[in-house]
């Protein structure tokens, strides 16, 4: 099943004369599609124009659709489907909840029950059960970043978008993300990626597509 397909899309800024044109983005269940390329070529700005709720700019495309339906219609319910990681987890948390408050509030926002689904993907990333009652400041900066994955999936996203995954993490922390990320990817999970770290996407990317500066784009195909 497709769940993203963009093509003929070019996306601006308002207050800049900044331009960004994209190559055509497939993407099904199931696979990964990695964005790279250096600062500068709009690899973030590729992910807020397609899912942020406000973008402060143009964005002008042949067509977009999210899960079958355009992208603009698809934006009023997406967050029912689509899970969003930060480059930076400290930026998903509030400093005045706990871990376990963070959960209660996703879970009351999933469409459907999750059925304490937490308390097993706390074990398989590796976090004791006394997490749950602490607050973000009481964390690692790798505890912090397995509880964002742990929120982003609690829903059960059909799509996964990640910004830059494996940005100041420890290598235990690193190898439990994508632990966790490649079985995801077999249930099916779509997931669309920005990274500058090839030797952390090489082991999970379906394509790699890395974006130049102006109109060239090198599309790298791989099979994993």
């Amino acid at each position: 099943m497709s769940v993203l397909e963009v093509k003929g899309l070019t996306i601006s800024y308002k207050a800049d004369t900044t331009c960004y044109r994209y190559p055509e983005l497939k993407l099904n269940e199931g696979e990964c599609l990695v964005i790279m390329g250096k600062t500068g070529t709009g690899k973030t700005t590729l992910l807020n124009a397609l899912f942020g709720l406000a973008f402060p700019g143009n964005i002008i495309y042949e067509k977009a659709n999210l899960l079958g339906d355009d992208i603009v219609k698809a934006k009023k319910n997406m967050y029912n489907f689509i899970s969003y990681m930060p480059q930076f987890s400290q930026s998903a948390l509030n400093p005045c909840l706990t871990i376990r408050r963070h959960i209660e509030d996703v879970e009351k926002s999933c469409p459907s029950p999750t059925n304490n689904n937490y308390i097993q993907m706390l074990e398989e990333l590796k976090l004791e059960a006394d997490v749950l009652d602490k607050f973000p400041h009481q964390l690692s900066g790798g505890m912090k970043q397995r509880i964002v994955m742990l929120l982003a999936l609690l829903k059960k996203p059909k799509l996964l978008v990640l910004d830059e995954p494996s940005t100041a993490i420890d290598a235990i922390t690193l190898k439990i993300i994508l632990n966790m990320l490649q079985e995801k990817k077999k249930e099916g999970i779509a997931m669309l990626m920005v990274s500058h770290d090839l030797g952390f996407v090489v082991h999970l990317a379906d394509n790699i597509l890395k974006l130049d500066e102006g109109d060239h784009h090198e599309g790298i195909i791989k099979g994993c």
